[in-house]
């Protein structure tokens, strides 16, 4: 009797986090009730998209896990499509044969038609000094026109047919390659995990098997929505989810986070920077070039950032110290600059932007089923009803069209991630904008796009000079007025 192999469990999803980019998959597994000691068992199959190398899983109660193994699992049909791919390639070999030919035919009618067009040139000198002579064979004449003309269009007739015989082949050509080629490929390969655990005593035990997918991500999309009736301003954030890792994620509880789970767990050192001072003196020495040191100040700003955040991508020891030195490098170009140049210089030089690594999570408080496909599908996130101020916004200077705005609080429980924004007001669609990360409880301005009963004119009025106590003295008058063709006065 042929012995039984582990038993192939299949389990249930049932948590995804999905980061811009990949998704953290969690499976329950529910192990065999009978079993004691150590045994193994298969979790099968993982999809397509699956990262073997992060495949990890949780110990359980009375469960210890010994080892963690993917490997990948051929599908069964690869070995019929061999024979599909040799006939593929076989056509293929015969339809370009085909072509070459064509193209070899379509050559000697050419040189065909040369060799005729030449015989026209002799025939019509000799017909001229028959002419000339008194002497006209016309039939025969006659006859070599007739057979070089039909001649003639006889190759230009096959050069026409092989054409398009050479265009047929060559797009069957491209369909016979595509096809072959999507063959070659096989079916789509799924993993298996062999589970080496070890139970303390019977009894039903579970754990969960861990592992990143990719091919998915998400991006915040937000409708806003407000009531100047009400002077209040609804908030929908929906997050637009890129789902193409193979598998059904169906009833799952969904977290959406910007954090990436591959960042390194190094943190960066400081190393000391040692300065000497010397007096050198001279104020010719201190006058440096002030375009030169911004644009090596600059540089050296964005070399820190490139070494940091290169050192929160590595996974070893030597090259999370490279890029640590990089960045001590970098920082100490800037210190330098700091120390030599004067606070009125150095006011005028870009101030640090530092890397932006914000790490929000959303968790949905309901299942959430998504399908493996090509098509974004979008996942309501929260929706918030809070106060605004509404008003308008004026720039004459710059144009006469007269802007609405309103200032609103994030009073939503969660910090809202930057993304696009389609806006309403009063029901009607006004324009799409796009809105910066906005921390709970900040205040921020969103616009609604044009008013177009209002409109704002400026107009120059006056303009006088005059010298006082040496100083010369301008003064301007302008006139700005604002149209409004509304029933109600408006906050402008």
């Amino acid at each position: 009797k042929k012995p039984e192999g582990p038993p192939a469990l299949t389990g249930r999803l049932t948590e995804v986090t999905l980061y811009q980019g990949t998704a953290l998959v969690t499976r329950h597994i529910d192990l065999p009730a009978g079993q004691k000691g150590p045994f193994e068992v298969i979790v099968s199959p993982l999809p397509t998209a699956t990262d073997a190398a992060s495949v990890f899983a949780d110990r359980a109660e009375g469960v210890e896990v010994r080892s963690v193994a993917c490997r990948s699992r051929p599908p069964a049909e690869a070995e019929q499509l061999k024979g599909a791919v040799a006939e593929l390639e076989e056509a293929i070999k015969k339809i370009t044969q085909d072509i070459s030919v064509s193209r070899n035919e379509i050559a000697l009618r050419r040189i065909r038609q040369d060799y005729l067009k030449s015989l026209g040139n002799f025939v019509a000198p000799a017909v001229s000094q028959e002419m000339a002579h008194g002497v006209l064979q016309a039939k025969e004449i006659e006859l070599i026109t007739d057979m070089h003309f039909s001649k003639y269009e006889e190759a230009s007739q096959k050069i026409m047919e092989l054409d398009f015989e050479i265009e047929e082949s060559q797009e069957q050509l491209v369909r016979l390659q595509k096809e072959r080629a999507k063959l070659a490929a096989g079916p789509p390969v799924t993993y298996d995990v062999v589970l080496y655990l070890e139970k303390e005593k019977e009894g039903a035990a579970s754990l969960k098997l861990n592992y990143l997918v990719d091919d998915c991500g998400w991006v915040p999309v937000y409708n806003v929505r407000g009531d100047t009736a009400q002077n209040e301003i609804e908030i929908e954030f929906n997050a637009l989810i890129h789902q193409v890792s193979g598998e059904k994620w169906e009833g799952v509880n969904l977290s959406l986070s910007t954090a990436s789970p591959t960042v390194s767990a190094y943190n960066p050192q400081l190393a000391p920077l040692y300065v000497r001072v010397s007096d050198s003196g001279g104020q010719q020495e201190q006058q440096v070039d002030l375009v030169g040191n911004t644009l090596r100040y600059n540089k050296a700003l964005d070399q820190r950032k490139a070494a940091l955040a290169g050192q929160f991508r590595v996974q070893s020891i030597a090259a999370a110290a490279t890029a640590n030195f990089d960045a001590n490098d970098s920082a100490a170009s800037v210190q330098l600059i700091e120390l030599s140049e004067r606070m009125s210089e150095l006011r005028r030089l870009r101030e640090d932007s530092a890397e932006d690594i914000l790490s929000i999570e959303y968790a949905l408080g309901r299942p959430v089923t998504l399908v493996s496909r090509r098509e974004a599908q979008m996942v309501p996130v929260l929706q918030h009803r809070s106060k605004a101020e509404f008003y308008h916004v004026a720039v004459p200077i710059l144009t006469a069209a007269v802007f609405r705005e309103a200032e609103l609080t994030n009073a939503t429980p969660k910090d809202l991630l930057g993304g696009a924004v389609n806006v309403y007001l009063d029901d009607r669609f006004t324009g799409r904008t796009e809105m910066p990360t906005i921390a709970r409880g900040r205040t921020f301005s969103l616009g609604f796009g044009v008013d177009g009963q209002l409109r704002a004119r400026r107009s120059l009025l006056d303009r006088s000079e005059a010298v006082q106590g040496g100083n010369q003295h301008v003064e301007i008058s302008v006139e700005v007025v604002i149209d409004n063709f509304k029933e109600n006065p408006v906050s402008l």
